[in-house]
């Protein structure tokens, strides 16, 4: 079967043109040395421009023809190009990590990226079935989190894109703020008394709960924020997401127990903090919905969140397969 290799590129995934120009130069000098023509290379012109290219570009191929989608850059991308795969046939997405955080690659191993780069190693790679979640219209391969998580997330993404407007320094230490800036957010968004006491009505797999939670966040793999990784247990082969719904309605709790949230620990929370593993959450509030999906941020009143098992071919270009958290 004949396959197409399309690369969709994130220009703000390199803090300087010589470092994107050097990926692309890579990408060319490896089907020329193979004498393959069947690539192409996409630059991102703005936010979910990879989600209407890529079924336009997929529609143009020949029949028998497999599409592979490689996302380079960071977990955005890699959002919009999976967003962009989903109801397709004969086609596999791979990522290229050069993001801040590269969340997703991060549960291949600590030392991974450098083989997720590897051109040659991406192109001959075999893929492995991952589940994906659909949350709303949208659809997600890392978390899809609610309340306070998803205004850290916010306010590390707007700081971040003041810095990246700025000159090339300015846009290096954005890529090596993001943690820093993610829990200012957290801080910030601790002393919000609306995210703190907003009220939802939620149905977990038929388990009904009706109470104030500052954080509800359901989880196909482990990692965020870099290092961190709320649920241990999270892995996108399992055929389960996981779900942790945090309460506490106080300033100095919720801060208190966000490091820890963050870090796993939450079964010596359970007090404060209810962990499920299940295949379909309901979300409804009276209030407007904070919704991060794989750090991107959208606004909703109610939605639905569903595992859809295998759904999508991965390209592993690891040497170990998915580990999770076991690689820490």
């Amino acid at each position: 079967m004949k396959k197409i290799h399309l690369f969709i590129i994130n220009p703000r995934s390199f803090w300087h043109a010589w470092k994107r120009n050097e990926v692309l130069e890579r990408i060319h000098r490896y089907f020329n040395y193979t004498n393959n023509k069947n690539y192409e290379i996409h630059v991102s012109r703005f936010p979910r421009d990879a989600v209407g290219f890529i079924p336009e570009y997929a529609k143009k191929l020949p029949e028998g023809t497999t599409l592979r989608v490689y996302a380079v850059g960071g977990d955005g991308i890699l959002f919009d190009c999976l967003n962009g795969i989903m109801g397709l046939r004969d086609v596999e997405l791979g990522a290229i990590p050069y993001g801040h955080t590269n969340n997703f690659t991060r549960g291949f191993g600590k030392e991974e990226n450098a083989f997720f780069r590897n051109i040659s190693r991406q192109i001959n790679a075999p893929t492995m079935p991952l589940d994906v979640m659909r949350c709303g219209d949208n659809y997600a391969l890392e978390y899809c989190a609610v309340g306070l998580v998803a205004e850290a997330v916010r306010y590390a993404d707007r700081t971040r894109s003041k810095l990246e407007k700025q000159k090339a320094f300015s846009q290096w230490l954005s890529r090596r703020m993001y943690i820093p800036h993610y829990f200012f957010g957290g801080f910030s968004a601790s002393l919000d008394k609306r995210l703190l006491h907003q009220h939802y009505d939620l149905d977990v797999d038929g388990e009904k709960f009706d109470d104030y939670f500052w954080a509800i966040s359901m989880h196909n793999s482990p990692y965020y924020g870099g290092n961190w990784h709320p649920s241990n247990t999270a892995i996108p082969t399992d055929g389960l997401m996981d779900v942790l719904l945090v309460r506490g309605k106080r300033f100095l709790q919720t801060y208190s127990l966000f490091p820890l949230y963050m870090a796993g620990h939450h079964k010596i929370l359970s007090r404060n903090i209810t962990f499920r593993q299940v295949r379909k959450v309901s979300i409804r509030s009276e209030d407007t919905i904070m919704i991060c999906m794989d750090d991107i941020v959208f606004y909703e009143n109610e939605f639905d969140i569903e595992l859809l098992p295998a759904a999508i071919n991965f390209i592993d270009a690891s040497r170990y397969g998915y580990l999770g958290v076991s690689n820490d």
